[in-house]
């Protein structure tokens, strides 16, 4: 699988790289959300500057956005944020959000420190209201 995911102590950090599938989009996020540390995670920030190759499709897109719903109902206190200044990941991200599955904060930013500062300083994060 091109992904890695990362546990810290608020949240998690997923790592795409190589040529990226719709299906490993989809696992990832099975993967993150069946683990016993989820409901306790603050963000979420998924970096997309290694990847090759991008594969995306409306229906995969709509898919994993619907994915979404159930995990941030059980944690409605979440922060998304995504690492990417590519053309068609940015597009996808524009169609995801589209869609309204997600009602949680979700940023792009063009590089992992910025991602980073957003969600250290996030509100959210420390409980307070966003």
């Amino acid at each position: 699988m091109p992904y890695e995911i990362r546990w810290e102590a608020a949240g998690v950090f997923r790592r795409f790289f190589g040529d990226l599938k719709v299906a490993d989009r989809r696992a990832s996020l099975l993967e993150i959300c069946r683990d016993p540390r989820f409901d306790e995670l603050r963000y979420a920030i998924t970096d997309y500057s290694d990847v090759q190759a991008y594969e995306s499709t409306p229906a995969g897109t709509e898919e994993i956005a619907a994915m979404h719903v159930g995990p941030l109902l059980t944690n409605p206190r979440l922060i998304i944020a995504a690492v990417t200044d590519r053309a068609e990941i940015l597009a996808d991200i524009r169609y995801f959000k589209d869609r309204g599955f997600t009602r949680v904060p979700y940023r792009v930013f063009a590089t992992l420190d910025q991602a980073r500062r957003w969600t250290e300083r996030h509100p959210r994060i420390y409980g307070r209201a966003a």
